[in-house]
């Protein structure tokens, strides 16, 4: 296997894109979850009361799973698993098909406008208007955030998500995705995200140039000997870059 921070050392090759993991990465994801989650639930259970019983009892963990059972494809896109999730649901209750499709498109516009009131984690902006001024930015996702919702989708020339390149990290497929919009050598790009498999693991076998995010502070969990760069906070990553 090539060693892309070994091989990038020899040969001194210029950084030209850095390409970043979004949620947990850029913002922390759980609490952002769990608000969308905890107000979509409270506005089913007023406006399509038999849900109630079915989110109060064991069967609500099956919907999702078996979802992916029967439509695998899914796992790629969570918004259309989401709302597809949602309609189950509602037919589950005993809604009609019609009354499901609308509960599940009322619910996900409730759930996909919190899920993208995200708050940027110290130092995000700052450091991606800095970087911007020298590199290609890049977002490689396997979630499904807008980031012109969030307001930061100026700052990036290139966006692969697990929906668009109809793969989820760490597969090869989806970074060079990336590669490939970039038109740019893997060890050209470096790439930054939280996920020692998703993000450290799967661009270094790759030939990118990882960086890991590791903001709790955790340790190495993987026995593989791979090379990476370390930083806790975004206040680090324009001096931690090769």
């Amino acid at each position: 296997m090539i060693n892309p921070i070994q091989e990038l050392r020899r040969t001194k090759v210029e950084i030209k894109a850095i390409t970043f993991d979004l949620d947990d990465t850029l913002w922390p994801i759980l609490p952002v979850i769990i608000r969308a989650e905890e107000e979509t639930n409270d506005w089913l259970k007023s406006n399509f009361p038999a849900v109630t019983k079915i989110m109060e009892s064991s069967e609500i963990m099956n919907i999702r799973k078996e979802i992916l059972l029967t439509l695998p494809k899914l796992r790629n896109d969570l918004s259309k698993l989401r709302k597809k999730y949602y309609e189950e649901l509602g037919i589950r209750s005993g809604y009609s098909k019609k009354e499901s499709i609308d509960l599940a498109k009322s619910s996900f516009k409730i759930f996909y406008k919190r899920r993208n009131e995200v708050r940027l984690f110290e130092g995000v902006e700052e450091t991606l208007k800095e970087l911007k001024k020298n590199y290609l930015l890049g977002v490689i996702t396997n979630g499904n955030a807008n980031l012109k919702e969030i307001g930061i989708d100026h700052y990036f020339d290139v966006f692969v998500s697990s929906e668009t390149a109809k793969s989820l990290k760490p597969d090869p497929k989806i970074f060079n995705e990336t590669v490939h919009q970039l038109e740019l050598d893997p060890k050209e790009i470096c790439h930054i995200g939280d996920h020692p498999i998703n993000d450290v693991k799967g661009s270094y076998e790759i030939g990118m140039i990882p960086i890991w995010f590791n903001f709790k502070k955790e340790v190495w969990p993987l026995d593989e000997e791979i090379e990476y760069k370390e930083v806790f906070d975004w206040h680090q990553i324009k001096d931690t870059l090769i």
